[in-house]
């Protein structure tokens, strides 16, 4: 080969290698382009940090989110922008993570706004690692996940306050007082009665009584369909205590099986009538009479 030739040779493989450079150039570019929009499009913050958790990249997001500059971010850490509490909270969570180099996803946190006000996050990030395997940091997002825990705070809070209601309602149910008349309230008692319900009967009765200024308190057992010791023995209670008050107690509906049960108990002197509307017949023209 002439040297003409040779140098020939040198310059085509020289410009070709150029030429792949350029090429290669203009992608990577492209490349650079394509994800810079990329991270000042989408919704979430993206950012770096390095081996000590220092931000070295942060995204415009996070003017939106936490009302800073990113130029203001670089060189602090995510934990300089929680509550004290909440970074130690968090740091005590995420150093076993880092120290095992483990991605990880979704982790809630608060942080301060630069208005003072708090904003939740979900944050998720990857180790980064140079070619040579060199541990480099994190690199990760960042989601602003407030109003969606503020939704998730009022639905808890109503769904507490159906329940209270319901539980409200459910005692009414179990103990519900009708005044028929001035001085005279009924409580027909229907279905089962366990000593926690008998607890409730007795309270509520009292009550009633006492506000009331009732002199009498009928407790219908019609609709009654099991009754245990413990039972008879509140509501017992509930009779001497409404005495106390100043209130007689009539037990009207007494079944077979119920009597037997408070003869073995020996409840001692008890008022009873074989129907409510005896009950009710009794306790007004004992009032009249008065």
């Amino acid at each position: 080969m002439s040297t003409d030739t040779g140098v020939a040779f040198l310059v085509d493989e020289t410009a070709g290698e150029i030429t792949r450079l350029r090429e290669e150039n203009r992608r990577l570019r492209e490349d650079q382009r394509r994800l810079a929009m990329l991270v000042e499009v989408t919704n979430d913050w993206i950012w770096e940090v390095d081996t000590n958790g220092v931000y070295t990249f942060v995204s415009q997001r996070i003017r939106d989110f936490l009302g800073y500059e990113p130029e203001e971010a670089l060189g602090k850490t995510p934990l300089d922008f929680m509550p004290p509490e909440e970074a130690a909270r968090v740091g005590a969570l995420l150093r076993p993570i880092l120290a095992a180099r483990a991605p990880f996803k979704d982790l809630e946190n608060v942080n301060r706004h630069k208005d003072g006000r708090h904003v939740v996050l979900e944050t998720s990030g990857v180790p980064l690692f140079d070619e040579a395997g060199t541990y480099c940091g994190y690199r990760g997002v960042d989601r602003d996940v407030t109003m969606r825990k503020l939704a998730e705070s009022e639905r808890a809070r109503m769904q507490e306050e159906i329940i209270r209601a319901q539980e409200s309602m459910l005692e009414e149910l179990e103990t519900p007082l009708l005044p028929v008349a001035e001085g005279v309230l009924v409580m027909p008692l229907i279905g089962s009665v366990d000593k926690r319900r008998a607890g409730r009967i007795v309270d509520a009765l009292l009550a009633a009584v006492s506000s009331r200024a009732a002199r009498f308190a009928i407790i219908d057992l019609t609709g009654l369909r099991a009754v245990d010791h413990a039972v008879l023995e509140l509501l017992c209670e509930a009779v001497r205590g409404a005495r106390l008050l100043g209130a007689e107690v009539l037990l009207t509906g007494v079944r077979a099986e119920v009597a037997r049960k408070m003869v073995e108990l020996d409840v001692g002197e008890m008022r009873t009538l074989s129907t409510l509307a005896r009950g009710i017949t009794f306790a007004l023209g004992a009032q009249r009479r008065r």
